[in-house]
């Protein structure tokens, strides 16, 4: 080989190994590999441990199967939170079919959050790359795992709900991030009207958390009335053309109004339920509020003597921190499983930056307190998940057939046994379950968080489906529309139907779930089949059933096992002479 050959080969290998080098620089880089991750692994059958509520999940794929048969979220059916979360769901279910039904619901939010995240990290990298990759290693960790900070079942499991509450907090990072460290006036607005779009859409509450932000972010001068004019016309211009589909967007803030009125006299106890949960937390945050306070006391009263010095004020760290913790208590008072206060981070951040200023021992102070606020959330996100990844090779997948990928979840052995009895035990212990839900007790006192109820209620459910499908076959009919009358509802799209309109989804008749109207009253009447789980008889089986109950009069009753009945519609021609069993 010639000198110049070798000189060319080595002049390449040159270019080769400089070009790695810079993408290993780039954070725009590796959260473009990070994604391409996620979307490789949505696209295989991934099998992840249940855990406490995992129902909430199957949620998404009633609205999803909504959607796709042509219902417009808010104005066709109720539901507990935004649109924007099950349409982008939806999109996910049509692209990765066989995706875990989690670890889909999780990251969809990614559609909307990484765009506006890579234009804030694009930014600050032009100047400080790591500032870029300290605000990027955080965001993919709370994006990536589908944990709460909070616990409700010791052993190791994925939480599958409180899933729209982790999108939000989300949101509300990207939010946060752009307003700390985002210089450009315009792209700045663009980014903050974008942000807040998106949370209006998925959760009003964190919408109303990041105006908090947002106003203290106008108020200290961080971004201008110009600004704010921009943000506001995109945000009026999206919501604009979305009201043309159906008035979803008047529809949505009705449904807001209902939600907030039915559920106004239990504000304050949960005020103290983030207090509780969540006093390390706050209490840390309180601890370095005060801290910075103190220790910048000097320029606090310098800057309040010249004529701008309120705004100076406004615009320090502790007033961010404060306001920003003000607005997660707010917001995690209407929730239950979020990842709590991890939206914090861009402000600790540029509080540690800033602490570099400050003497050795001060900034070694605002250091600890600093990690006494971080810590907590981001290690026991990371915790669990890493915890159910290594025991899940130990688990048992679902002994399941006909849940396509609602049934791709395992559990522990010994809790498999126990959901498998469970079925046999409140058939033949029915009426003393009947009798607890008639004195307003569940089974247990934590039900719905247990693993192995979680668990058997799939198990029950894709044996409902098989006796559904036997009676169809049996009478050679077939059912339309189905509504159950249960907390969630994944009937229509495990059998490809379509679903009862003007019903709430995720159907808890405590908070979200209204009176009994003519609308909901003329669509249960066309349903074919309302579904009547008994195994075992809850408060909340109970208490649907109690408002739904003039809307089912006259309907014929099919046992299709021992734990489901379903409720045929009147004058329907597949009316039986005689109650039917499909067993």
């Amino acid at each position: 080989m010639s000198n110049r050959a070798i000189e060319g080969n080595a002049g390449a290998d040159e270019k080769a190994v400089s070009l790695l080098s810079r993408l290993a620089g780039a954070p725009l880089a590796w959260l473009a590999l990070a994604l391409l991750l996620l979307c490789l692994f949505l696209g295989i059958p991934i099998i992840l441990p249940i855990g406490p509520m995992y129902w909430d999940t199957y949620i998404y794929f009633d609205a999803a199967q909504r959607i796709h048969n042509g219902q417009i979220p808010n104005t066709d059916f109720l539901a507990p939170v935004g649109p924007l979360a099950y349409y982008i769901f939806a999109l996910g279910l049509k692209l990765f079919p066989n995706a875990q039904p989690l670890l889909l619901a999780q990251w969809v939010v990614l559609i909307v959050a990484a765009p506006l995240m890579a234009i804030v990290i694009g930014d600050v990298a032009s100047r400080r790359r790591g500032i870029a990759f300290a605000l990027l290693v955080p965001f993919l960790i709370f994006a990536i795992c589908p944990a709460n900070v909070q616990s409700f079942h010791s052993y190791p499991g994925m939480d599958g709900f409180g899933i729209y509450n982790r999108h939000a907090t989300l949101l509300l990072y990207v939010l946060v991030s752009a307003l700390m460290f985002v210089k450009d006036g315009r792209r700045l607005a663009i980014l903050c009207g974008l942000a807040m779009l998106a949370l209006f859409l998925i959760k009003v509450t964190g919408f109303l958390a990041g105006g908090l932000i947002g106003l203290l972010a106008l108020l200290s001068g961080r971004i201008s009335w110009r600004s704010v004019v921009l943000a506001g016309a995109i945000f009026l211009a999206v919501l604009l053309c979305l009201e043309l589909n159906g008035h979803m967007i008047t529809a949505y803030l009705d449904e807001i109004a209902l939600l907030v009125r039915m559920n106004e006299e239990a504000l304050l106890p949960r005020f103290l339920t983030v207090f509780s949960t969540d006093l390390d937390i706050i209490l840390a945050g309180a601890v370095l509020i005060l801290t910075l306070a103190w220790t910048g006391r000097k320029a606090i009263r310098a800057g309040l003597a010249t004529g701008a010095g309120i705004r100076t004020l406004l615009d320090s760290n502790f007033v961010w921190l404060g306001v920003a913790l003000l607005a997660g208590i707010f917001f995690e008072t209407q929730n239950t499983g979020s990842q709590d206060f991890t939206f914090l981070w861009p402000i600790l951040l540029a509080i540690f930056i800033q602490s570099a200023h400050e003497p050795a021992s001060r900034r070694l102070a605002i250091t600890v307190l600093i990690g006494f606020v971080a810590i907590p959330s981001v290690t026991k996100i990371l915790h669990k998940t890493l915890r159910a990844i290594a025991v899940s090779p130990t688990y048992v997948a679902a002994p399941v057939t006909d849940m396509k990928s609602l049934g791709q979840i395992s559990t522990r052995r010994d809790i498999m046994e126990r959901a498998l009895l469970l079925e046999k035990h409140y058939r033949q212990y029915g009426d003393a379950y009947s009798d607890l839900s008639g004195k307003g007790q569940l089974p247990s006192w934590q039900l719905y968080s247990e693993l192995d109820y979680q668990m058997y209620w799939v198990i029950s459910t894709d044996e409902a489906v098989k006796a559904i499908r036997r009676f169809e076959a049996a009478n050679d009919v077939h059912l339309a529309t189905i509504m159950n009358l249960d907390f969630t509802n994944p009937f229509p799209w495990l059998l490809d139907r379509d679903a009862t309109r003007h019903i709430q989804i995720g159907a808890d008749p405590y908070r979200t779930v209204p009176p009994l109207d003519d609308a909901t009253r003329r669509s249960i009447a066309e349903t074919d089949a309302v579904l009547l789980p008994h195994c075992p008889l809850t408060t909340g089986r109970r208490a649907l059933y109690r408002i739904y109950a003039d809307a089912l009069k006259d309907r014929q009753v099919v046992k299709l096992n021992d734990c489901w009945e379903m409720l045929l519609r009147p004058g329907s021609k597949y009316l039986l002479e005689t109650n039917t069993s499909a067993r």
